[in-house]
């Protein structure tokens, strides 16, 4: 299993070809709520029409989403606080995605944010 992080949706979204080798594997493939909050926000700020906005609802529907739970909001801040005791802080959208990821058994990240990403315990980093 596979968490699509939100590098990778938004140039899904924008039909880069570099994504469909993902897509077409028979891995399953998941994301996470953080993604999808992020994702619709940039729509919000980028006044999508709305027949864009249908098109990436439906994929959502379509794709296992993780949920931020107690479990993940605990591995999260585990996630951040070692970070920043080493001096290698990340966003929080990146901790809580790794921590939802790693709290529901999923080590495999796909992003181009490979530089946060690595840093992370625990994680594996799928470029493409």
């Amino acid at each position: 299993m596979k968490v699509l992080d939100t590098t990778f949706l938004i140039d899904l979204i924008r039909g880069q070809k570099d994504t469909a080798k993902i897509m077409d594997s028979n891995e399953p493939l998941l994301t996470t709520q953080i993604n999808m909050y992020e994702v619709i926000r940039g729509m919000f700020i980028r006044n999508v029409s709305e027949e864009k906005y249908l098109q990436i609802s439906e994929f959502f529907d379509q794709i296992r989403l993780l949920s931020l739970d107690d479990n993940s909001i605990i591995k999260s801040a585990e996630i951040s606080s070692e970070l920043i005791k080493n001096g290698q802080f990340i966003g929080d959208a990146d901790c809580l995605t790794a921590g939802i990821a790693l709290s529901n058994g999923v080590t495999t990240i796909v992003t181009r944010n490979v530089e946060h990403f690595k840093r992370i315990k625990g994680i594996k980093v799928e470029s493409y």
